[in-house]
């Protein structure tokens, strides 16, 4: 049986779309919009990793670009709500694998309010048998911390570990660690490797 890890967002989740994007920066009304992105991005990795808190996140971009007038609460509860959606093939997917015996792990980069809504609202991710998550373990990929940690939680070794992630500087992060490490194109190549292996 195989030892599988996947990302979240981009794998088993939806990312925002670009009208959602848009109903965000509505909200908050950046003179410079391409500053402001740039600036939700550049402090995402310690919010991911619970280091900054809701509050320090956005006065952290309110510090960077000039906002309009927003609250704070409001646009964490927008910018949360965007990331809500499971992806319900790769969902149905790894129900099956588990139900097959393999050992199924999550690991996302994902901040401490986001984490407690989608595991309120996808009792799926109980059943993989290890799910760590940066906002809970102060680290983020592709910190290679990040992925020992989601090694020891599935009580696998690293080469053992099939890892599955859309974006191609986590996967480096994952191979660098160890890890067989793949860039996630579709629910199909994903039962591909794991038929193979």
């Amino acid at each position: 049986m195989a030892k599988l890890l996947f990302d979240m967002y981009g794998v088993l989740m939806r990312i925002a779309s670009a009208e959602q994007q848009a109903e965000l920066e509505r909200l908050v009304n950046p003179v410079d919009p391409a500053r402001f992105w740039e600036a939700y991005q550049e402090f995402r990795p310690a919010y991911d990793a619970g280091i900054m808190s809701d509050s320090m996140y956005w006065n952290r971009i309110s510090a960077s670009v000039e906002l309009g007038e927003f609250d704070i609460a409001e646009a964490v509860e927008l910018d949360n709500r965007y990331y809500m959606d499971s992806e319900p093939e790769m969902v149905a997917l790894v129900q099956r694998l588990i139900g097959e015996g393999h050992t199924v792990g999550l690991l996302s980069n994902i901040p401490t309010t986001l984490a407690d809504a989608v595991r309120s609202e996808h009792d799926w991710i109980e059943d993989c048998a290890a799910v760590v998550f940066s906002c809970d373990i102060g680290v983020a990929k592709p910190d290679a911390e990040a992925y020992k940690v989601a090694v020891d939680a599935l009580a696998a070794t690293a080469e053992k570990v099939h890892f599955f992630d859309d974006r191609q500087d986590f996967v480096d992060g994952a191979a660098a660690a160890g890890l067989q490490a793949h860039l996630f194109t579709s629910a199909d190549d994903v039962r591909a490797i794991v038929d193979e292996s």
